[in-house]
Formats: C-alpha cells, structure tokens, sequence
C-alpha cells in the first residue's frame, strides 16, 4: 500500500501528519516506510540526526543506489525512514518533470518488500513531485489547516485527484484530516463547519489534529510527539486514533498480523 500525503498549501501541518502517523501505524504493528519527497527536505528537518543531505530517495530514483542503502532505520522495529538525498536547487525543475509522471516512484515502491505501507511526504502545491507520488499511489490524504485559506486551497487538490481517476490513475481519496483545529477559537471552528457542509460526510475524517504545544515541542526536539516523553503528552494519542480510522480505509487491517482480542488474564 503506497500512502501519499498531500496539500495544495504550505504549512497545514504535513510532514508532521506523515512523521506522526507513520509513527503511530509502525507503533500499531504495521511495517512502515516514511519516504521524503519534499525538495526541502521536510522530514528531515523534522528528525534529530537525519540529513537532508545523506544518502536517500534521490539517489535510488536516480539508479545511483539500491533502495535498501537509502533506509534508515528507527528505534521502533517497524519504521524505517528514507530521506530526501541529494538535489540540487538549479536540478529542481529537471527532477520535478522527472517525476511527475509517476513511473520511478512506481519502480521505488516496488523495491520496497516487506513493508505494509509506504508513505510519501509531498512538497506543498501541484508540483510534478506531488503529482507524480499521486500517480504512484494507492490512497492520499489532505491534510486541512483550520483556516480560511486552507479551506479555499482544498477544492483543486481534490480536483486534481478526481482528473487523475478519471485518465485511469487508481489512486483514491482516503480522506480530508482537518489540522491545527482551535476548539475555542470561533475562527477555526468556522471553517470546520464550513468543511463538514462542503463534503460529503465520509470525506472528512472523524480525528482531528488539534494546534497543540507538543507538537512544536516534539519538533524542536527532533522526535515524533511520541517520543517527546517517557509519558507521552496527551495529543500523541490523536495520531492512533487516526492510523486506526485510517486502517479499513485502506484495506490495512487486513494485513495486521495477531490481530483479534487479547485476553487479559495469561
């Protein structure tokens, strides 16, 4: 299963949706690769001791290194990361054409055996980057700021998901996650109103992403809110919430070894 997150706009709290959710399916069983697409190197930035300038997507797009030199692996045994790798500035508009028709990031899915899920973390807009991960995945999902701009933003991501089913592209929508939710601010709530009477019901997702303290905590550390503390703050739990709504979605817990109720008693 290849997962794109995907957003028209910047700073609605994607990459970390992809980190944090990518988290909490590894933390729910689920063998789980977090790939950075963006040219900024989202994840990276986001993670203590990764380097948007190490050995990574790029590299292995470019037939330059096998996939399994590209991935890093995480403290929690099913979660690997691959970075960005190396592009440079004056090579963005040579490798965003390269991939936006989806085929090499069809071929780095392939490669990837032995995991349940691949996620792709895309820069912001409709570059040929976010298209491309697009056209090489099963499912997206949009990440929506709570605020008005957002909100305007979310109708041509949506489009351009609807275009590319109908050229043949299999990629669904999994689901609209709303982000950065103030529940005691009328502003926010107000979009969120305005989302829920836009979409149909099943579009937006019931799990919400609250703006939360920990998340700039976790980071400013480098870590996903889970491992913020050996207690894990409160709004950690939101990510488990949404990686098991997401599941049926994507056909997931299907795939979950074990899986069935767990008696209490030995």
């Amino acid at each position: 299963m290849r997962l794109a997150i995907a957003s028209q706009k910047g700073g609605v709290g994607k990459t970390t949706l992809s980190l944090n959710l990518s988290y909490a399916f590894a933390q729910r069983g689920l063998r789980t690769l977090l790939v950075d697409l963006d040219p900024q190197g989202g994840v990276a930035s986001s993670i203590r001791g990764a380097s948007a300038e190490a050995l990574g997507a790029a590299e292995v797009l470019r037939n330059e290194a096998p996939l399994s030199a590209a991935i890093r692996t995480t403290r929690l045994r099913d979660l690997a990361l691959v970075p960005r790798g190396k592009v440079r500035a004056s090579e963005l508009p040579q490798w965003m054409a390269f991939l936006a028709d989806g085929k090499a990031l069809s071929s780095l899915g392939g490669q990837a055996e032995g995991y349940d899920l691949m996620i792709f973390d895309c820069p912001s807009g409709l570059s040929g980057i976010t298209l491309g991960a697009l056209r090489a995945s099963d499912a997206a999902v949009l990440p929506l700021q709570a605020e008005p701009l957002a909100l305007r933003s979310l109708p041509q991501m949506i489009e351009a998901l609807g275009d590319l089913r109908a050229a043949g592209v299999p990629v669904s929508l999994a689901g609209v996650v709303l982000t950065m939710v103030e529940s005691r601010r009328e502003a926010s709530l107000a979009v969120v109103h305005e989302a829920w009477r836009l979409l149909p019901g099943n579009v937006i997702l019931d799990t919400a992403i609250p703006r939360d303290g920990a998340f700039l905590a976790a980071s400013m550390e480098g870590v996903p809110v889970g491992l913020l503390d050996r207690r894990p703050p409160p709004a950690a739990a939101v990510f488990d919430q949404l990686a098991a709504e997401l599941e049926p979605r994507l056909g997931l817990d299907q795939r979950k070894e074990g899986s069935g109720a767990i008696p209490l008693l030995d």
